[in-house]
């Protein structure tokens, strides 16, 4: 998807790093629940790197949409099925805590499916470019630092509204994350309500570099 070389290995670079780190909190995870969850950021951040790179344009989208639906509503499920669990926290602040996971997940399923649609909708679309028949993407006319971009004004207008949400929900997670890095307290003397995946200063800034790459492939194919 992505043109410029720099640019995409630079992205590249960020997500690999993202998913290693969320690799190895899965591995750490004392619950099952943020195990997965984390497993679900380690697959986004992979998804990513592929779709930015030619070969990533014959990978079909609507399974990896399908997948991201499904990723997008577990947060909030987890959050309800783990109840308070004497956390210190109600399920109403567990649910609302995932929403912004859930908001994450929710954008990658419909770029994939805006993609594939633009891409399927696409004149300069041919056999040779891709498969969308079969669900996967296509390279539309070439752009200087994304090789396609989405048709009409109403998909282009909401993956700008989209850019500019994950780049405030990158500054909220980056801001949490700085201070959470300053607290003299370390994370393992910090309370049980503060070793989700939101209190941990590693993790909040990983969710803001993720959400940063989010909103610069939205600015791409808008």
């Amino acid at each position: 998807m992505i043109s410029a070389p720099g640019l995409r290995l630079i992205l590249t670079a960020a997500l690999a790093v993202l998913a290693v780190y969320a690799l190895w909190r899965a591995v750490r995870a004392p619950r099952l629940a943020g195990g997965v969850s984390h497993l679900l950021h380690a697959a986004m951040a992979v998804a990513m790197a592929v779709m930015c790179w030619p070969q990533g344009m014959d990978v079909p989208a609507v399974p990896q949409a399908v997948f991201f639906v499904a990723a997008a509503l577990w947060f909030p499920v987890a959050a309800v099925a783990g109840g308070p669990g004497g956390t210190g926290r109600s399920r109403a602040q567990k649910v609302l805590a995932a929403l912004p996971h859930t908001a994450v997940m929710a954008g990658m399923a419909w770029m994939l499916h805006a993609m594939d649609e633009s891409m399927g909708a696409s004149p300069h679309a041919s056999g040779a470019a891709g498969h969308g028949a079969s669900g996967g993407h296509h390279a539309a006319a070439p752009a200087d630092l994304a090789a396609m971009s989405l048709h009409g004004s109403g998909q282009q207008t909401v993956s700008w509204i989209l850019a500019a949400a994950f780049v405030a929900l990158c500054l909220w997670w980056l801001a949490r994350g700085f201070d959470a890095a300053r607290s003299p307290a370390p994370v393992s003397a910090r309370p049980a309500a503060s070793s989700s995946a939101q209190q941990v200063p590693g993790d909040l800034l990983c969710h803001g570099v993720m959400a940063l790459v989010m909103a610069v492939m939205f600015v791409l194919v808008a």
